[in-house]
Formats: structure tokens, C-alpha cells, sequence
């Protein structure tokens, strides 16, 4: 019973290892290349457990993927992952309030030459008639301009 254990174990980190190996991408694989990782890889137990300590790209905050002396890669120091979805981008959010206050800036010029400007307006009240954030007159706007 216990070698069908053992046998069991060996197969498995076999199968592991290769399903691994063929997912990663070949630009991550550490050490030497990932079609000579597919020729140590067959050798029991001694190719999965070279590749999974040596070749298998390192993921997460531990591996200094990115930053600066970090990564594991012969090349060096792999880039910075950029931002994934556009409200991760602290440039497009800057784009945005920037855009949506230059937006509500032109709308109150109109409504101001159109006729001395909204009804609703005064100190405490934005172009929509409700209060300002915070008390902030500029709008909330970062630059603090009106």
C-alpha cells in the first residue's frame, strides 16, 4: 500500500509540474530556457522539483517582480505590471476630475453670460444647486482654481 502511495505522489508532481511548465510564459521562466525545461522535466521527481524550485516564474509580492533589483530573471529586473483597468490609472482619474471640472467651469461661464448665472448659485451652492464639497468653493477641483 505504501508504494502505491508513493508512486501515486511521484505521478502526480510529474503532471503537475508539466501542466505548470506548459502554462508559463516563456519570457518568466527562470534559469535556462522553457524547451530545455521540457527535456529535464521527464527525469522522476529530480526534473519537477528542479523546475519547481529553479525554473518556475515567481508570482506575487515576495518575488520583487518589478521593482527595483527584484524579478529573478537572468534579463534583470522584469518592468512594472502597468494598471488594468482604467480606474486603476491615477493619470486617467486625473484626466477625468480635470475634464469634468474644466466641463462645469465653461457650463457656468455659459449660464453667467447667458444671464447673470443660475438662480440657485451662491457661497455654499455648486452649478447643480447643491452644496460644495467640503465647503471647498473651487468645486473640489485639485489645483484649487476657479
Amino acid at each position: 500500500m505504501g508504494r502505491v502511495i508513493i508512486a501515486i505522489a511521484i505521478i502526480a508532481l510529474q503532471v503537475y509540474a508539466l501542466v505548470d511548465l506548459a502554462r508559463s510564459d516563456s519570457a518568466s521562466v527562470r534559469s535556462i530556457p522553457k524547451w530545455l525545461w521540457f527535456l529535464v522535466w521527464p527525469i522522476p521527481v529530480l526534473g519537477p522539483v528542479a523546475w519547481l524550485a529553479l525554473g518556475r516564474p515567481r508570482v506575487g509580492p515576495a518575488s520583487g517582480g518589478g521593482g527595483p533589483g527584484g524579478g529573478g530573471t537572468i534579463g534583470g529586473p522584469r518592468p512594472p505590471r502597468g494598471p488594468i483597468a482604467p480606474d486603476d490609472d491615477p493619470d486617467f482619474l486625473k484626466r477625468l476630475d480635470e475634464q469634468s471640472w474644466a466641463a462645469r467651469m465653461e457650463r457656468l461661464r455659459r449660464e453667467r453670460e447667458a444671464g447673470g448665472g443660475p438662480s440657485g448659485i451662491g457661497p455654499d451652492r455648486d452649478a447643480e444647486g447643491g452644496p460644495e464639497p467640503d465647503g471647498d468653493p473651487t468645486g473640489g477641483h485639485p489645483s484649487g482654481h476657479h
